[in-house]
């Protein structure tokens, strides 16, 4: 690490003195309308400092959408104002954004936004001299050599309010700068869309060194919302400079818990906040510290966060509004944007109905009154009858049944609603309503309103609200006695039954859930006058559904199991117990997790200061030579972001075992000792993945190759080759074992080519790397019959799963291609083909990634050939270059325990490193003990690649590693 640490000495200095990537400097100019000179908000600003010279703020900010914005706006006038950045900015081997807002209100001859180093202006952006468009002027305040200067405009007219936004790439002795006009607020923006870039233009620029920002111009132009940050994100109102973002609930939730919190994040400078909450959207917006309107309900507090417990109301709409304070000696306040939710009603539609009736007209059955039949969106019923249910008799009765017993609160009536409603007077009028638990034994509802006539036009909306009080039922049956007209006819449009929720629902886990933390909190959304829950949970569903499981009594939602153990289905239910009884809950099931992680490596950043790099926790042979191993990359990210089994991050390991000691290893110590027998763990489980050779036979006799190549079709061909010489007939024979899917057309089998030309002819039997039935099945006998001619082929008419034998075969010119399951019983694909091939040819194994970049891997065995065939292999890179690949080497484990004790595993195959596509190395815990080693108590793991105990001159490569754990498999 040493040696590490002084290669990246020159990093670290040039970082000195810098800020994190983050917001440098924000200007909302949140000023009082008047002179500009004096004044000291914003924020990142060199403490102490404030605006100096002339500019005018003017009432009234620009406005751009998306972009939060806050304050007034200034007016450059024909004076300057200077704004120091932050001590210890540094430009310097950089990457800086600027962003802004800006209008022309008339037409100056200039006007426009600089940075300075001292008195040298580095850059103008804005409105160069008498230019009708924005654009920018560079100079050379560095006198870097060969650097452009002069004036770089967009087409777009200076009257036009634009958000103009520019990047600044300072190196070491030139710089690079792209500027964009209202680029996208939700990414950053590509160079493509820029108006200009230096290198597009062929230009070469100075770099923008400097200390303070300069507002400037002569006539009326304004700016708002100067911005400066390290990211796009900073300066595009992405990182929410004064305003919070990402409001809990999020705006316009509906179905909101009545004791859920707030929650949001904080502004970037953010140091308290104001909690606003009230029912009405414009006095919420309206609230202020001077005029609170008695909804600031929390002032100055410092948590992200307000608890709403016992503020709610069941259904009722609230909005809120969180302003952001910042820290002295400005305290700006940002005013934030009013964000709203619904809170849960108190009872809910029932979900499942069914329908029967004493009598129904042809087409009119009882099932039109559940589900919606005739209700647009706005609950508004049709006047089709054919829509709703008609009984020709009275009284008539129609009848409801739910899934199970629900505590029922309110029933909603659209009456019959037929056109000529008005005259005919179907609807029902008087109705008994009965309701019962088993279907067998009924109670009458009292006081049942008397049903109100339907309006007979397409606007209806249910206009009977029949209240049940807290009756629980499963069934309910309507009995209409009299309806509102003379003829004995009588119908429903829709009915809709609410009931309150008094069993325990939507389970945290979900049901089914998989993936379970061991150390998961469980929780529900409580049924309505639950007092107590009581929860049962195991690993078997009968026990808990008969009760046998003891139950653990809370009086809030949430329980936290004893333990769980990994990999194990689990099945919970929750009682709920109230004042009015015992209501039993469903059973639910989650599975755990079968892997805690002892290290997934999404801890880790790119902090030397800080020493969190991946590399400062494992311990490489990079400065002491100890081994040839290189941990992380050598340039940020020093964890890899791209070639991950899960999360964002893996561990890139860097191996040469060419020279002593002849393997490569890094070591993580731990700070606590770890135990990884808890909650019943059997197994350590490691996920790798490596590159596949350019070609290597190993002590198997398997052959293992990598490719790339755009494709072998067509009239000329890319991919890797591996060849003898065959003289005459002959044939060969291969078991495909695996083809890495770059691409469903990567594609690995045996040829006989008669030179290695791009357009040679050749006879060609792979399997591809689709297995899933779609294009190509999986096989397909290809061949080129002219030189540099098109290419043919025939399909398999089946899918071919790999493992799989190929075999081509040659009798004096003519090919033929055969696919078997075994490598005895072989299916021809085709006739055999007529392919003229002089004098000695080449036999061998063909493999194309179908990518002209994207490397594949097969591994071939049984290779078996026949004829005259001669020589060695020979490796041919065929129409492109191609690329190493890792040597193929094991891969091995040492673990350590707080003894002093060490043991190390070795991966069972021999050419781990050869692997393409992740891989998982289960290791029992067995192993380990067997050694003498103390799983209760591990101190350190070491990850390497060769042979420690007996090391060999090998290669050199690169492995990934994710996700070490401690757990057990998935049954």
């Amino acid at each position: 690490m040493v040696g590490r640490i002084i290669c990246l000495l020159a990093l670290i200095l040039g970082l000195a003195g810098s800020v994190p990537a983050a917001v440098i400097v924000y200007e909302g100019f949140d000023y009082a309308a008047g002179s500009l000179g004096g004044r000291a908000g914003g924020t990142g600003w060199d403490s102490g400092t404030a605006w100096d010279g002339g500019q005018t703020v003017t009432a009234g900010g620009l406005e751009y959408p998306g972009l939060p914005v806050v304050g007034n706006k200034v007016a450059s006038g024909s004076s300057n104002s200077f704004r120091l950045m932050p001590a210890g900015f540094i430009a310097a081997n950089r990457t800086i954004w600027i962003s802004f807002l800006c209008i022309n209100s008339a037409t100056p001859s200039w006007s426009g936004i600089s940075p300075f180093a001292g008195g040298s202006e580095a850059l103008f952006i804005g409105k160069p001299d008498t230019s009708a468009t924005w654009g920018l002027a560079l100079y050379n305040a560095q006198s870097d050599s060969g650097a452009t200067t002069g004036s770089q405009l967009s087409t777009t007219p200076v009257g036009e309010q634009v958000f103009f936004v520019v990047r600044i790439v300072n190196g070491a002795s030139s710089g690079q700068i792209t500027a964009w006009l209202n680029p996208s607020l939700d990414r950053e923006p590509t160079v493509d869309t820029a108006f200009y870039d230096n290198k597009a233009a062929g230009h070469t620029v100075g770099r923008v060194l400097f200390d303070r920002i300069r507002i400037s111009g002569a006539g009326a132009v304004f700016y708002d919302e100067l911005r400066v940050g390290d990211r796009y994100t900073d300066v595009s109102g992405g990182a929410s400079v004064g305003l919070a973002g990402k409001p809990s609930p999020a705006d316009e939730s509906e179905d909101v818990p009545l004791d859920s919190a707030l929650s949001w994040t904080p502004g970037e400078f953010a140091v308290a906040h104001d909690v606003y909450i009230g029912t009405r959207l414009a006095d919420v917006n309206d609230a202020s510290r001077s005029n609170p309107q008695g909804l600031l309900v929390s002032q100055d507090q410092t948590d992200a966060g307000y608890d709403m417990d016992g503020l709610l109301a069941f259904g009722q709409t609230y909005y809120w509004r969180i302003d952001e304070v910042n820290a002295a000696p400005d305290n700006t306040i940002y005013k934030g944007k009013v964000w709203s939710f619904t809170a849960e009603p108190y009872a809910y539609p029932i979900p499942s109905v069914t329908a029967t009736a004493s009598a129904s007209q042809s087409g009119m059955g009882p099932e039109n009154t559940i589900g919606g039949v005739g209700l647009d969106a706005d609950d508004q019923h049709s006047t089709d009858g054919k829509q709703m249910w008609m009984a020709g008799t009275l009284p008539s009765w129609i009848q409801y049944a739910f899934d199970r017993v629900y505590r029922l609160t309110e029933l909603w009536v659209w009456n019959s609603n037929q056109s000529l409603e008005a005259y005919l007077g179907f609807g029902a009028k008087d109705v008994k309503i009965e309701y019962s638990v088993d279907g067998e034994t009924w109670m009458e509802l009292s006081e049942v309103p008397e049903f109100t006539q339907a309006t007979g036009v397409e606007t209806y909306l249910a206009n009977t609200i029949v209240d049940f009080g807290v009756a629980e039922a499963r069934y309910v049956r309507l009995t209409i006695l009299d309806n509102w007209g003379a003829v004995p006819q009588t119908g429903l449009s829709e009915v809709r039954f609410f009931a309150a929720p008094v069993q325990a629902r939507e389970p945290q886990p979900a049901v089914a859930a998989t993936g379970v933390r061991i150390d998961t909190d469980l929780d529900w959304r409580p049924g309505r006058g639950a007092t107590s829950h009581e929860v049962h949970i195991g690993a078997d569903a009968n026990s808990v559904r008969d009760g046998i499981v003891p139950a653990g009594t809370v009086t809030d939602h949430g329980y936290t199991p004893a333990s769980l153990t990994f990999a194990t289905e689990y099945f919970w239910r929750v009682d709920e117990v109230g004042e009015t009884g015992t209501y039993p809950g469903d059973i639910w099931s989650f599975t755990t997790q079968d892997y805690a992680p002892i290290d997934d490596f999404e801890s880790y950043t790119d902090d030397i200061e800080a020493e969190e790099t991946v590399w400062h926790a494992w311990i490489d042979g990079y400065g002491d030579q100890s081994s040839g191993s290189i941990a992380g990359n050598i340039d940020a990210p020093f964890a890899e972001q791209t070639v991950v089994h899960s999360g964002t991050q893996s561990l890139p390991l860097t191996y040469n075992n060419t020279k002593a000691p002849y393997y490569s290893e890094a070591e993580r110590t731990f700070d606590t000792p770890q135990n990884w027998t808890a909650n019943g763990a059997t197994t350590v489980s490691l996920h790798f993945q490596g590159a596949a050779p350019s070609f290597v036979q190993t002590a198997s006799g398997n052959i293992l190759m990598n490719a790339i190549g755009s494709d072998i079709w067509d009239v000329a061909d890319q991919f890797r080759f591996v060849y003898k010489n065959l003289a005459g007939n002959g044939s060969i024979v291969a078991r495909v074992h695996s083809i890495y899917a770059t691409n469903t057309w990567a594609k690995a089998g045996v040829m006989i080519r008669q030179n290695t030309d791009s357009g040679s002819v050749h006879a060609f039997m792979p399997l591809t790397a689709n297995n899933d039935g779609a294009a190509g099945n999986g096989a397909s006998f290809q061949r080129r019959l002219t030189v540099a001619g098109v290419s043919t082929n025939d399909d398999s008419a089946t899918v071919i799963a790999k493992p799989y034998w190929v075999k081509v075969e040659r009798v004096g010119d003519a090919f033929s291609g055969y696919i078997s399951p075994d490598g005895i019983a072989w299916t021809q694909l085709g006739a055999a083909q007529t392919i003229a091939m002089n004098g000695s040819t080449l036999i061998g194994l063909a493999l194309c990634s179908h990518s002209t970049t994207a490397v594949t891997g097969a591994e071939f065995s049984d290779v078996k050939t026949t004829g005259n065939v001669t020589g060695d292999w020979q490796v041919a890179e065929i129409g492109a270059t191609q690329q190493e690949g890792n040597s193929a080497e094991g891969l091995y484990l040492t673990v350590k325990d707080n003894t002093g004790k060490t043991a190390t595993l070795v991966n069972p195959d021999p050419v781990a490193t050869a692997r393409i596509g992740w891989q998982q190395w289960l290791i029992p815990l067995t192993d380990l003990t067997s050694a003498g080693l103390k799983t209760t108590a591990v101190k350190s793991i070491t990850i390497g690649v060769g042979n420690r105990t007996s090391p060999t001159t090998g290669g050199t490569g690169k492995i990934y590693i994710d996700d070490i754990g401690y757990g057990c498999p998935l049954p």
